[in-house]
């Protein structure tokens, strides 16, 4: 509940728009500081894309994000989150990328020695070589750019200008600019060489974006992905499914004061003056803030709750170019047992090593699902990934059976509507029909399945077009260009108002980045004009 206040005080410091985990992150850091904070939840449980459903009686499915890959463990640490229940699983893997029999599989061990043996045995000594020389350069980037994912980042062409030397300055403009394609060929010329290995890294690559591996741009997402988590990159799991997380940080929120309202849509954001006063709430109640943050996406917050008239026409406008396009299909199971692998991939069956497993031969077999893609076609043979969370986690599925999640990129974003449900069963059947290639027993195990699209998102959680990146992961969206040029500090042209979602820098995946560096914009800000002390008493 919240704290005792006068009538003459808003009813909160700060409301927080979304109890997704940016918007819980932003919520516990403005708590922990002192302040009155409420966060609003248009559902009924916290999460947002990153929750745990009881799709099928008995078993836990992690709906939208599932694994811990971009969140720092300095935010776990900063937010105390293991004191309010959050546990995490560490598997041995973090992901098993493979091909067709002579492909070697890359399979990416979580300890690094495992994981440098696995390189120099089974790939040989001058792949080992390659990879170092690839993750030195990652690094390289990590250094001069790393830092400035924690805070609102400076103009691309200034970081560039930045850098010590021509070389640097060589690196960086590859990174921000170039393809993921123009870094590989760089350390792997050979296409018909390591191609599970580039596979791999063209399809991590490709993750929120409206691009193929040879797309100019498509570099600064590799970039992203191999950085914003810390440059390890190793998968995490939360013990009972990634909505956990969240729960933690409704816990940690509500230990230092705050609270979640839940079934609390947002008709509008009240403005007054030029300045965001509070929020009204679908039901017609109106609650006041010094502060209102919005977690959901720049479209849903300025063109549909601010309102254009607003809004700087300039402004309004960047809004409605930014980039939602993004394609994709997520289909959850339940299996009467594990798929077992044969021939030359046979070796997964041992242990937990099937958890995890991705059929991505190449980077060519990458670009020709992102050409039938972009011409609004289904690929013929779409990436297939699964993840078996049960079998690291037994409490996602009843004794005897496992939870499943197959996901695959490039379902057409603009199917007619009368011919949608067709089409996500239909890619969803060649999803699952490439796994079963080389695990023949994985149709026959299936007991239940349901198929989701960016088309379901959109609806389920309010996110524009679906995306769950709340704005591609382009050069043109992203560093001070997210979420609109101009406005990449998590303030907005509406005083009192602030983001602190995927919308804003550094951008999407389960990291609590934006949330954590939108609340401390807001906290800066408050304590440089009346001073938080005086705002909490």
């Amino acid at each position: 509940m919240p704290r005792r206040r006068s009538k003459a005080m808003a009813d909160y410091d700060a409301l927080v728009i979304g109890a997704g985990h940016n918007g819980l992150v932003a919520a516990t850091v403005l708590a922990r500081a002192g302040l009155r904070v409420a966060c609003l939840e248009r559902t009924s449980a916290p999460g947002g894309m990153a929750a745990t459903k009881e799709l099928f009686p008995g078993f836990r499915h992690s709906v939208g994000a599932w694994a811990l890959i971009l969140f720092r463990e300095e935010m776990e640490e900063a937010l105390e989150l293991r004191k309010y229940g959050y546990e995490v699983i560490t598997p041995r893997t973090s992901f098993n990328t493979f091909g067709e029999p002579g492909d070697v599989p890359f399979v990416a061990y979580n300890d690094p020695g495992e994981m440098a043996n696995h390189l120099m045995n089974d790939h040989g000594p001058e792949t080992f070589a390659r990879v170092t020389a690839m993750f030195e350069f990652m690094q390289k980037f990590n250094e001069i750019a790393g830092p400035g994912w924690m805070r609102a980042p400076e103009p691309i062409e200034k970081v560039i200008a930045g850098a010590p030397d021509e070389q640097t300055r060589e690196l960086l403009a590859l990174c921000f600019h170039g393809s993921c394609m123009d870094i590989l060929r760089r350390f792997f010329p050979d296409p018909d060489m390591d191609r599970c290995i580039q596979g791999s890294i063209c399809a991590m690559t490709i993750d929120g974006t409206h691009m193929g591996p040879y797309s100019p741009g498509s570099a600064l997402s590799m970039a992203y992905h191999y950085t914003v988590g810390g440059i390890a990159n190793r998968f995490r799991m939360v013990k009972g499914g990634i909505g956990n997380l969240s729960k933690a940080l409704v816990r940690a929120l509500e230990a230092h004061g705050g609270e979640v309202i839940y079934r609390a849509p947002v008709r509008r954001i009240v403005i007054e003056g030029g300045r965001a006063v509070g929020v009204e709430l679908r039901d017609g109640r109106t609650i006041s803030a010094r502060v209102v943050l919005s977690s959901v996406d720049a479209n849903k917050t300025f063109l549909e709750l601010v309102g254009e008239e607003h809004c700087p026409r300039d402004f309004a406008q960047a809004v409605r170019e930014i980039d939602y396009r993004n394609g994709y299909v997520q289909i959850h199971l339940t299996l009467s047992g594990l798929p077992e692998f044969t021939g030359h991939m046979e070796y997964i069956n041992e242990g937990d090593l099937r958890w995890i497993a991705s059929y991505i031969p190449s980077p060519e077999y990458v670009n020709r699902c992102w050409q039938q893609y972009r011409r609004g076609e289904l690929p013929d043979e779409p990436l297939s990934y699964y993840h078996i969370p049960s079998l690291l986690d037994p409490s996602a599925a009843p004794p005897g059976y496992h939870a499943c999640t197959f996901f695959s990129h490039y379902f057409p974003y603009n199917v007619p509507a009368n011919r949608h449900r067709e089409l996500a069963e239909r890619m969803a059947d060649r999803v699952i029909g490439v796994m079963a290639r080389f695990a023949p027993n994985l149709p026959e195990i299936i007991v239940d399945r349901v198929v989701l699209t960016q088309r379901y998102f959109e609806k389920a959680f309010g996110i524009t077009a679906g995306d769950f990146c709340h704005g591609l992961l382009h050069p043109g969206q992203m560093w001070s260009r997210r979420p609109v040029p101009g406005w990449a500090d998590y303030r907005t042209p509406i005083a009192g108002l602030y983001m602190c979602g995927s919308a804003c820098h550094p951008g999407p995946g389960v990291t609590g980045v934006p949330g954590y560096n939108g609340a401390r914009r807001v906290l800066g800000d408050l304590e440089g004009s009346t001073g938080i002390s005086t705002i909490s008493k």
